[in-house]
């Protein structure tokens, strides 16, 4: 044992905790200061409640989602029951109801098919759809 740490070394006040602002660390805790508040140190104070999500965001509340998910179920369905040439049609079709839809409907759009700007999502779903239905074309049925 080294002579620091032989009679239980400098007693250091304990680190402040580094955490994100946005991050939630007590809920639950009081929004006033509580009984080991010190008003001389203002470091101590707590950040401002950052508001919480609507409930629209729940995932239970997203059709958009659900119902693209049920898709890609159909299709892998239809793909092992009926053949790959079918599967990828409906795996297309689907690309394609995404796109019209992100394209059509108005306001931020549908939660579980908004992730970039409109011109954006339309394109990527537009052109998969486009791109497998023409290899699902060009596909010989002998080597499926």
């Amino acid at each position: 044992m080294s002579d620091v740490t032989a009679d239980g070394g400098t007693q250091h006040p304990p680190r402040p905790t580094l955490v994100p602002a946005w991050h939630h660390v007590d809920d639950d805790a009081p929004d006033g200061p509580g009984p080991a508040h010190d008003p001389a140190r203002d470091d101590d104070a707590t950040p401002p409640r950052v508001p919480e999500p609507p409930a629209s965001l729940a995932p239970s509340r997203q059709p958009a989602m659900w119902l693209v998910l049920a898709g890609v179920a159909v299709a892998t369905a239809v793909t092992m029951l009926v053949g790959a040439r079918a599967g990828c049609f409906t795996l297309a079709g689907l690309l394609a109801v995404a796109g019209l839809c992100r394209a059509t409907i108005p306001g931020p759009g549908p939660v579980g098919i908004t992730v970039r700007s409109r011109g954006l999502d339309v394109f990527f779903f537009l052109a998969p759809a486009v791109v497998i239905a023409f290899l699902a074309l060009t596909l010989d049925q002998g080597e499926i």
